[in-house]
């Protein structure tokens, strides 16, 4: 267990300095990125220290070697944006000229864990035997040894991820999942000609299978055969239009050919399905701007978020009976409605005064830097959200010309333009009426000659009133109110999905409360017109109200996956990422944080892992993007780390939440890549 906790320690630290925050593209972010990682370094103990070393893990992170150039730097991090691989005519010709079987593929896995533990560095392959071995000793078997390579493949790992799938493959080489991840952590890491017999035995074994198809394809596109490539992506996305990785590659291919639209419209369909910061940035490049509608909502949004429909106004009364009869639920309604809104601001209070203080303090900081802004520090952190860049772009265009406000601004104008036209008319009217319904004396009376006017029936000028306001204004107005209602419900509903991914959870807090107070001010301002000007007409039977007000649910992250890879578990709720172990005494949670710009990865792989119980059968061999699944997973994985994570299939309801847990088959799909492992390729 000792032994263990020492390789958890090495392990999550490596993840934790590199997983997630902005992809360095120069010198000096690179050499920040190493101090950052030997600052991680530097908090364990002396003992833990000496307990790596032994391990063959140095504690000194290395630094870039002298005489390293901007132009080298920046050809290895990023290169031709658009370019795909010359034809690569050295590992074309190294394609081993066999034909498996399934008699022949142990002997020909054993070759390419030969060939890993020549490729990877001696500390990785040290580093690997020895996880290998605490994994046996723990009896874990080739499937969890095989989901755990796939763990760190994710994390950016990716001599230590390949070095254990080949260990789990030649254990079990008759899993199908795992002989195609192995394939295409090959392909991805540099050696796609050692992959293309075993996918190609694979293609074999279970044709048209999505996945096979496509890691085949991207092993052929990463030597530069584009044709073969697109003939096996073209099955893929045949099968399934929005393949992310297969649309991604053939955006590629296509661009290369000058084809600009058909490149636009094949980075659509991978964005549709998954998104991914590259891809938004790619679609930029060809001279699309990316708008809401063409990226996928991370999860089914709540219907009623915060309990709003929950909140039932009075019956409205369609005539002076009614409104005589519906007054007291009314009164009770608006009087309810008061106090809530009285009790929110209170509740809303600390939440001003905790964002007036930091106020304060930057603006404190601000004066002592003298206008400096490059001096002032904050300690504010929030976690990232792998889904923070699809809200931004979403809020950003509900905002758009006015967007929902310009909406709500229209239908309160209609609002306004019927009681204003109302208070102007009011008065005239009643006055008409009064004189069109006036009674005169027909006989000499001591209060009244013959012939005049001694007055009007109260309750028939009431009834005549009523009419005329029910008509021309209560009617009309109660539409305006539900339209009005309804842009309240939409812009409230809209704003509070994609604010949940952009605030840091006291913001969202307040956010929410302040959401509260504008539903139940619109709603609260939608009263009828009265029309008793005239007295009690009808004597209606006197009931005290029932009413009572609804109260707002508690609205909480609706969406929660877990991936499971055997060492540790992979948690996101609603985007924001986390990582929880446990191993004897190293235990505990590790939450990715990064600054505002994104998230760090030290290698550039597009990936995509699709989880499922084992229980569920999808068909034969590895399993499909897009295939019918139950309480499936899937992950994007771009330069810029996990960027996307999303149910396939039906996920099980769990207390009104989307909850899935998976610990059992994994399918790696392979995607455009630059770069991977340094002693691959040979």
């Amino acid at each position: 267990m000792k032994r263990l906790t020492t390789l958890m320690i090495a392990t999550l630290i490596t993840t934790a300095a590199f997983a997630q925050s902005k992809n360095p593209t120069n010198k000096k972010e690179i050499n920040d990125k190493v101090k950052q990682a030997q600052q991680q370094l530097d908090k364990l103990t002396p003992e833990q220290k000496k307990m790596i070393e032994q391990l063959g893990i140095s504690s000194k992170v290395p630094s870039i070697p002298a005489g390293t150039t901007a132009a080298g730097i920046n050809a290895a991090i990023g290169g031709d944006a658009f370019g795909v691989p010359s034809k690569n005519t050295a590992l074309i010709g190294a394609i081993p000229q066999i034909t498996l079987t399934a008699a022949m593929v142990p002997t020909y896995v054993k070759s390419l864990v030969d060939y890993v533990q020549k490729g990877v560095a001696d500390d990785t392959k040290v580093f690997g035997q020895q996880m290998y071995a605490v994994f046996k000793t723990n009896k874990y078997d080739a499937m969890a040894i095989g989901n755990a390579a796939v763990g760190y493949w994710s994390s950016g790992q990716l001599e230590l991820a390949v070095y254990l799938i080949g260990r789990a493959c030649a254990d079990n080489g008759s899993d199908a999942d795992m002989l195609s991840n192995f394939a295409a952590m090959l392909s991805m890491g540099g050696a796609p000609h050692r992959a293309i017999p075993l996918l190609e035995y694979l293609n074999k074994q279970y044709p048209d299978n999505s996945t096979i198809l496509n890691n085949l394809g991207q092993a052929w596109f990463y030597l530069g055969e584009t044709d073969k490539a697109n003939a096996q992506l073209n099955k893929v996305v045949k099968a399934f239009a929005y393949h992310p990785q297969a649309s991604y590659t053939q955006c590629l291919i296509e661009q290369s050919k000058g084809n600009t639209p058909k490149a636009i419209e094949n980075m659509k369909n991978s964005l549709a399905y998954s998104y991914s910061l590259d891809k938004v940035n790619q679609l930029r490049k060809l001279g699309y701007s990316v708008k809401g509608k063409d990226m996928r909502k991370p999860f089914r949004p709540d219907p009623n978020p915060l309990g709003l429909q929950n909140f039932v106004r009075p019956d409205v009364p369609n005539s002076y009976e009614q409104e005589l009869k519906l007054g007291a639920d009314w009164d009770a309604f608006q009087k309810q409605v008061n106090e809530k809104l009285m009790s929110l601001a209170k509740e809303l209070l600390p939440y001003q005064q905790a964002a007036a203080q930091k106020g304060q303090q930057l603006y404190n900081q601000y004066q002592n830097a003298k206008g400096d802004v490059s001096k002032m520090t904050t300690t504010a952190t929030q976690n990232e959200n792998i889904y923070r860049k699809t809200a931004e772009k979403n809020l950003q265009e509900m905002n758009k010309d006015g967007g929902a406000g310009y909406r709500l601004k229209a239908l309160k104008k209609q609002i306004d333009d019927l009681v204003k036209d109302f208070m102007a008319k009011d008065e005239v009217q009643r006055k008409s009426l009064e004189k069109q319904n006036s009674i005169k004396a027909e006989q000499e009376t001591e209060l009244a000659k013959k012939g005049e006017n001694i007055g009007y029936d109260n309750c028939v000028v009431q009834q005549k009133y009523s009419e005329w306001v029910y008509t021309n204004y209560n009617k009309p107005l109660e539409e305006a109110y539900k339209n009005y209602l309804h842009q309240w419900y939409l812009k409230i509903t809209e704003e509070l999905y994609w604010k949940q991914f952009t605030q840091e959870a006291s913001v969202f807090e307040a956010t929410k409360i302040a959401a509260k107070k504008e539903w139940l001010a619109a709603l609260g301002n939608t009263r009828y017109m009265a029309t008793n000007k005239y007295g009690k007409c009808t004597t209606p039977e006197n009931k005290n109200s029932t009413y009572k007000l609804a109260d707002f649910d508690d609205m909480h992250c609706a969406y929660v996956s877990v991936l499971d890879f055997g060492v540790y578990k992979q948690i996101d709720e609603c985007g924001k990422m986390r990582i929880e172990f446990d191993a004897g005494r190293l235990s505990g949670n590790l939450n990715f944080k990064a600054d505002n710009n994104g998230k760090d990865k030290f290698v550039k792989a597009t990936v995509e892992a699709t989880i499922i119980d084992k229980e569920i059968s999808v068909g034969k061999g590895p399993l499909q993007v897009g295939a019918s699944v139950k309480a499936g997973m899937g992950m994007e994985i771009s330069s810029n780390g996990i960027e996307d994570v999303y149910a396939t299939g039906e996920a099980s309801a769990n207390a009104g939440s989307t909850n899935v847990g998976v610990n059992s088959r994994m399918s790696l799909i392979s995607g455009n890549m630059s770069g991977g492992i340094s002693g691959f390729g040979k």
